[in-house]
């Protein structure tokens, strides 16, 4: 059995993907109050939604908390689906230890992803800019596989875009591509010219220091993971419109977000269970 919690568009959609395959399937809503322990004691796989784990274990956006009860109540061949290493979820599998998959660690997840959250950052551009893309200077932070989506679809559109890089074999794929590469020790003092700059990095890649080279009317928007690479408070602080712009897929394409995902996991499930888990 499948147990999945719905907090948003996107899981909804995967709630209903997954009905429709025939899979059996148990669903929390967000005003579900608790677990049915009798339903986490049949559970395969429990699938983890979006948007983080409180330090107190609250699940965002609904009134569940995971606790080492409720991992406890899991059989000790239950799958834990998730789509980043929550702090909370780490923390509760070391004293309660069950089998952990972190969804986007799987490449082709990551990639598809990377789709509805380059859209997603273009729609911001457009809304929260007052100019055009075309030849706008645009710095994508990471090199990564969203930070490369991301800065094609950019180019596309007539950017002028740059993009960090550590590694040698990544800044010869950004040249490549067409993209002009900067390694990342060398970023901050080129902060200066941009227009946009897009973050794709789960570390703190713009902070006090690296934002004083920013210009004022520069755009900042950070997809990465909670809780971003940028000092917003410092941001707003000197003026400079910087917003953590996480889910974006559940925003701007949760049905096709959602379907990225279920293939991934029809697929995961019927490897696992041909395997015999």
């Amino acid at each position: 059995m499948i147990l999945i919690i719905n907090n948003d568009k996107r899981m909804n959609y995967l709630t209903g993907f997954i009905r429709e395959s025939g899979l059996d399937l148990v669903e929390y809503h967000p005003e579900s109050l608790s677990f049915d322990f009798n339903i986490l004691k049949q559970t395969r796989y429990f699938i983890l939604p979006f948007g983080g784990i409180s330090a107190s274990g609250k699940i965002a956006n609904t009134n569940l908390r995971l606790s080492e009860e409720v991992l406890l109540s899991l059989p000790e061949d239950c799958t834990i689906l998730t789509p980043i290493k929550y702090p909370k979820l780490v923390e509760l599998l070391q004293v309660v230890p069950r089998k952990c998959e972190v969804i986007f660690d799987y490449d082709e997840v990551a990639i598809y992803n990377s789709i509805p959250t380059a859209e997603g950052v273009i729609f911001n551009i457009i809304k929260n800019t007052e100019i055009t893309i075309h030849q706008a200077e645009i710095l994508v932070i990471g090199a990564g596989r969203t930070g490369q989506t991301i800065a094609r679809d950019l180019k596309a559109l007539g950017a002028h875009v740059t993009v960090t890089f550590r590694k040698k074999k990544d800044e010869a794929r950004l040249f490549e591509m067409g993209l002009t590469p900067i390694h990342i020790d060398l970023m901050v003092e080129d902060l200066q010219h941009y227009d946009v700059i897009v973050n794709t990095v789960p570390a703190m890649v713009l902070d006090e220091e690296a934002l004083n080279y920013v210009p004022k009317d520069c755009y900042i928007i950070d997809v990465s993971s909670k809780p971003g690479g940028v000092d917003f408070d410092y941001a707003k602080q000197i003026g400079i419109q910087a917003e953590l712009a996480g889910s974006l897929p559940s925003i701007v394409a949760p049905k096709t977000a959602a379907y990225y995902l279920f293939r991934f996991l029809t697929n995961y499930i019927a490897t696992a269970d041909k395997k015999g888990r």
